[in-house]
C-alpha cells in the first residue's frame, strides 16, 4: 500500500500543469480509497472557482460535477477550514436531509480542505452512493496525507501558470512596441538596460555595447537607432571580425577606381551609406591598428577618406559599437588605443548574459516555442521534464542558444510533445548545475520532504492502530517486514511508544 502511495504521489508531484495535477491526484485518491466518485476544486485569492476536475469511478468525467455533488458539504469545510466525513452522511444532524442528499442518495463521503500555510485554497471530495461505512478512519487518515502531495503539486502548478500569464502578458505588451520586438524580459538587469536605451536614444552619443556573444548587443543597437530621430534613415551594420583588414577598410569608408586589383570603378562605403542614419560596428576589438587610427579621426573629427583618395569626407552616421572582449585589457596588452576605447566608451550599456537574468527565460522559451510553431507549421508543446531542462540550464551561448535549442526541437521531435530527447545533448548534460539548479534543488528537496513526512506518518498510523505490533503493522501496509522495519529505524520510530494503544508523542 505505502508503495502505491509514494509511487501515485511521486506522479502527482512530477506535473507541472494544473490539470494533470489533478487528474492524476484524483484517480490515485479513487484507486486507493475506493471512492465511486470524487472531485478537486482550486480556488483564486478572491475565492472564485479557479479548476475542477471530477471522476467517476471508471474515470469518466463527470459531465456537470456542480449538479452531482453536495455543494453543502463543499461550501461548509471551505468556509470553516476542517475535514468532513461520515460513514453515513443521511445520518448527519443538519446535512442529512438537504435536497442534493437526499436527491443523490449520498451515503459514505469525505471532504478535506487543501491548504497553504492558513489559506484554504481547494478542496478534496469523495463520496459513494452504494453503501455506508466505505470510508474508514484509516481511509480518511490516508486521504488527509495524500492532501499535503496535492496541496504542494497543486500551488505550484498554479503559481507556475499565474507566473506564465504575467510573462506572456508582458510578451504582448513589449511586442506592440517596434523598437523592443525581440527584446524580451521583466529581469531587473534587462529594465535596467532598457531604461538607460530610452535615455540615450535620441542623442548623437557613440554607445558601446558590451556583452557575450548571444546576448542581443544588434538588437540593443537596433533599439537605440529606433528611438532616435535618425530613425527614418538607414541602420548599417558590420561585423569587424568578419572581414580581412583591406576588405574592412574599403567596406567601410569606401574607394576609388583603381585603388587596388578589382577595384573597377568608385564604391561609396558603409558610413556613406548610412548617412544621417547609423552604423553599428559589431565587434570593434577585431579592428585592426591601422583601422583604429582611422576609427579615431572619424569619432574626432568626423572626417574620413575613400581608400585610394585624399579627398576628405564628412561623416554623418552616429556610431555604435559592440564587443564580447574586455577592451581595457585589449588596452594593456596593446592590442587596442586607449584614446580610441575613450571615444568609444562615451556611453557603455553591458547586457547580462541570459544566466543573470534567468527569470526571464520561461518567457523567452514561450515566445520562441510560438514563433518557431508559427514559422514552421507546428503545434508542439514541451514536456514537463524537457520544460525543467530548458529552465535549468546555463546558457553559455546565452539567448541565441536558447533559440537553437527551441528551434532544433520543433524541427526534430515527432509526436506532439517535445521530449528531453528533441534537446541538444550538451543541454542535457548541462542542465543540473544550471540557472535553476538552486531552485529546482528546492523544489526537488520539498517534495522529498513531503513524501517523507507521509511516509512517516503513515508507518505511525499503521503502528499505532496495531498496538506497536511490527508485523502486524507490516502487514496492513502490505511491505515486506525488513523495509517496515528499515523506515522504522530510518525515520527513528519506537514500536514501545505505541504499546497500549497510546498516540505518539509529538514531533
Amino acid at each position: 500500500m505505502l508503495e502505491r502511495l509514494l509511487d501515485i504521489g511521486k506522479r502527482v508531484l512530477a506535473e507541472n500543469d494544473v490539470d494533470r495535477v489533478l487528474t492524476t491526484a484524483l484517480d490515485g485518491l479513487i484507486d486507493l480509497c475506493g471512492a465511486e466518485r470524487g472531485t478537486i476544486l482550486l480556488f483564486g485569492r478572491g475565492g472564485e472557482a479557479l479548476f475542477e476536475e471530477a471522476r467517476h469511478l471508471a474515470r469518466q468525467d463527470i459531465e456537470h460535477p456542480e449538479f452531482e455533488v453536495s455543494r453543502g458539504i463543499l461550501d461548509r469545510v471551505r468556509r470553516e477550514g476542517r475535514p468532513f466525513w461520515s460513514p453515513n452522511v443521511l445520518e448527519e444532524p443538519g446535512v442529512g436531509s438537504r435536497r442534493s442528499v437526499l436527491r443523490l442518495r449520498i451515503l459514505s463521503v469525505i471532504c478535506l480542505p487543501i491548504r497553504r500555510a492558513e489559506e484554504v485554497f481547494g478542496l478534496v471530495y469523495l463520496d459513494d452512493r452504494r453503501a455506508t461505512g466505505v470510508f474508514t478512519p484509516q481511509t480518511v487518515a490516508l486521504v488527509e496525507s495524500f492532501a499535503e502531495l496535492i496541496s504542494l503539486a497543486a500551488w505550484n502548478a498554479l503559481e507556475r501558470r499565474r507566473l506564465r500569464g504575467e510573462v506572456e502578458e508582458l510578451a504582448r505588451q513589449l511586442r506592440r512596441d517596434g523598437r523592443y520586438a525581440e527584446i524580451l524580459g521583466n529581469d531587473p538587469r534587462i529594465v535596467e538596460v532598457l531604461e538607460l536605451v530610452e535615455q540615450v536614444a535620441d542623442t548623437d552619443a557613440t554607445v558601446l555595447i558590451r556583452g557575450e556573444s548571444g546576448t542581443g548587443k544588434e538588437l540593443i543597437a537596433r533599439a537605440l537607432h529606433a528611438g532616435s530621430r535618425r530613425r527614418a534613415k538607414p541602420f548599417v551594420a558590420i561585423n569587424c571580425g568578419a572581414l580581412p583588414e583591406t576588405l574592412l577598410d574599403a567596406e567601410l569608408f569606401g574607394h576609388v577606381r583603381g585603388a587596388f586589383t578589382g577595384a573597377v570603378a568608385d564604391n561609396p562605403g558603409w558610413f556613406e551609406r548610412a548617412a544621417g542614419g547609423t552604423i553599428f560596428l559589431d565587434e570593434i576589438g577585431e579592428m585592426t591598428p591601422a583601422l583604429q587610427a582611422k576609427m579615431l579621426r572619424v569619432l574626432e573629427v568626423g572626417e574620413y577618406a575613400r581608400v585610394g583618395s585624399t579627398t576628405v569626407r564628412r561623416a554623418e552616421a552616429r556610431v555604435l559599437a559592440a564587443t564580447h572582449r574586455d577592451l581595457a585589457a585589449m588596452v594593456r596588452e596593446g592590442k587596442m588605443r586607449e584614446d580610441l576605447l575613450y571615444r568609444l566608451d562615451v556611453v557603455e550599456v553591458r547586457v547580462p548574459p541570459l544566466r543573470e537574468r534567468a527569470s526571464d527565460i520561461p518567457l523567452l522559451v514561450r515566445y520562441f516555442l510560438d514563433r518557431f510553431n508559427a514559422k514552421h507549421g507546428k503545434e508542439k508543446q514541451l514536456s514537463p521534464r524537457a520544460e525543467d531542462l530548458l529552465l535549468a540550464y546555463s546558457y553559455p551561448g546565452n539567448v541565441r542558444e536558447l533559440q537553437n535549442a527551441v528551434q532544433r526541437a520543433v524541427l526534430v521531435s515527432r509526436g506532439p510533445l517535445i521530449e528531453p530527447g528533441d534537446l541538444p545533448e550538451s543541454l542535457r548534460a548541462g542542465a543540473a548545475p544550471g540557472r535553476d539548479g538552486a531552485l529546482l534543488a528546492g523544489f526537488r528537496a520539498a517534495k522529498r520532504r513531503v513524501v517523507e513526512d507521509f511516509e512517516r506518518d503513515y508507518i505511525i498510523r499503521r503502528l499505532q492502530a496495531a498496538e506497536g505490533n511490527i508485523s502486524q503493522a507490516a502487514r496492513a501496509a502490505e511491505i515486506d517486514f525488513k523495509n517496515f522495519h528499515a523506515k522504522m529505524t530510518r525515520y527513528g520510530i519506537d514500536p514501545l511508544r505505541f504499546r497500549g494503544g497510546r498516540a505518539p508523542e509529538p514531533g
